[in-house]
Order: structure tokens, then sequence, then C-alpha cells
């Protein structure tokens, strides 16, 4: 009786959560790391913007430490801001940006803290559309849908970014979402989003790396699309052969040109 409990107990999800905040605080826990966290409870970010609670963070990032969430949006914000320089994009000041998958504003606060750009997010997940309409007064927050549309009207946005959002997604659902940038942005308007590529196969079996490399998508775990355990992979041909319709290829880079950013990035323009 006790094993079938501790059977039935393993495959409730909340429990599962559980089990893995305990073990990846564990796994990532230093004193420095301490220290740095107790000083940011006491005094704030950086940035002044408000931090999300613990079950949000870990919710975004797998662990819960404020610190964390902080310094991974500053790199992924730095990255991105570099990746554009690189390619020649200039995000122009009062530009209508939106965080397409936004989570808590682990990205979209760095964009504030430039305070002069018009912010806009997304996500599925309400509670944290939640906790970012009532803190982060910058920007306009709602939650959508699994599909399309988004509530905004054509032609609006000169930049939208997508930060491991179509690393969660497969076929059609990234081809539909796809052709709503395209309705949402502006012409010239800029969609730059992340997928796993061939740096990030290690976890595949032998036959799901094969196909990868035949260049077709790979779905791992795919059950619960859209959630965060459900995980595709797909290559630069595929990509650009099923996704680029509408749109000219302004930027690629692999995965892992940033040691601590192991997704490809791609950055569309909009014809």
């Amino acid at each position: 009786m006790l094993k079938r409990l501790i059977k039935t107990l393993i495959k409730n999800e909340y429990v599962q959560d559980q089990l893995r905040l305990v073990y990846n605080s564990a796994k990532t826990v230093t004193p420095n790391l301490l220290l740095e966290e107790i000083k940011l409870r006491k005094n704030g970010l950086p940035d002044g913007f408000p931090f999300p609670p613990q079950k949000l963070i870990f919710t975004v990032i797998a662990i819960p430490w404020v610190s964390e969430f902080y310094k991974s949006g500053k790199i992924i914000f730095d990255d991105m801001m570099k990746m554009f320089e690189l390619n020649k994009i200039d995000i122009k000041d009062n530009s209508n940006i939106l965080d397409f998958g936004c989570g808590c504003g682990r990205i979209i606060r760095h964009f504030a803290a430039k305070n002069k750009y018009n912010l806009f997010g997304s996500d599925l997940n309400p509670d944290l559309i939640s906790w970012c309409g009532k803190n982060l007064s910058f920007g306009k927050f709602s939650v959508n849908n699994l599909v399309p549309p988004l509530n905004y009207p054509d032609n609006f946005f000169d930049l939208i970014y997508a930060r491991s959002v179509f690393t969660h997604l497969g076929k059609e659902l990234q081809q539909e979402w796809i052709a709503e940038m395209k309705r949402i942005l502006k012409p010239g308007g800029i969609f730059y989003f992340t997928a796993h590529g061939k740096i990030t196969i290690s976890p595949l079996s032998k036959s799901e790396q094969e196909l990868f490399n035949k260049d077709e998508i790979v779905l791992h775990n795919s059950f619960g699309e859209g959630g965060n355990k459900y995980s595709s992979y797909q290559s630069y041909k595929w990509t650009t052969e099923n996704l680029l319709n509408g749109f000219d290829l302004a930027g690629f880079h692999e995965g892992g040109s940033n040691p601590h950013l192991k997704q490809d990035v791609y950055i569309f323009r909009k014809l």
C-alpha cells in the first residue's frame, strides 16, 4: 500500500514540481549565491522594478533565485542587442515592442530600463500575466491562447521577440504563429525568436537525432504542447524552409556563441 501511495504521489504533477524545486535549489545553491539573494531581497533589483515571488520565478527558470532571474534576463537582453547591432538592425525610440511569451517580465524589464519604448507582453500563463499587470506599470500585458490570434491590430509592432517559445511548439502551431507575427508586425518589422538547434540535441534518442539530422522537426516529450515539458528541435534548413514565408532572414546565430545561451537565434524581417 505504501509503495502504491508513493507511486501515485510521484505521478502527481504538483509533487513533481515540488521535488524539482527542492532538487534544483540544492544543486545550484552556493554561499555566494545565498549572500546575493539576501542582499537583493532586502534592497531590491538594480533596475528598481519589483521581482516576482519564488513560485513564479521557478515557473520561468526552474530555480527559485531572484539573482539568477535578473541576471539571466540581462544576459538575454544584452545578447539580443548585440545580435541587432551585428545585423545592422536599429530599434528606434518609441518603437512598439512585444515580448511574446513574456513570463513574469524577465526580459522586458531590461527594455523598460531604457525608458524609450512602448512595451507590451503576452503569455499563455494567466498567473504570470496577472503578476506583470499588477507590478510592472511600464507595460501592457495580456493573456494569449495556445492558438492565434492575438488582440492587436494589423501592422502595429516594430519588434516582436519570442525567447524559448517556439521550442515548445510543433510544426503546425509554429506556422500559425509565424503568420500571426506577420499580421501584427509593421512592414520591415523584426521578429526575433529562438529554437532548439544542433547544439541542444544531446537529450534526444539516437533515432530522434537521426530525424533531426535529416532536417525533420523532432518532438521530444510531445504532450502538453505549449508547456515547459513539451520540446521541439529543428535545424536551420527546416526552420528557413517552413517558417520564412513573408519574411527575409535578417540574421541567424547558432546556439553556443554565447556560453550561457544554447538555443539558435533567428531574426526575421517582414517583407
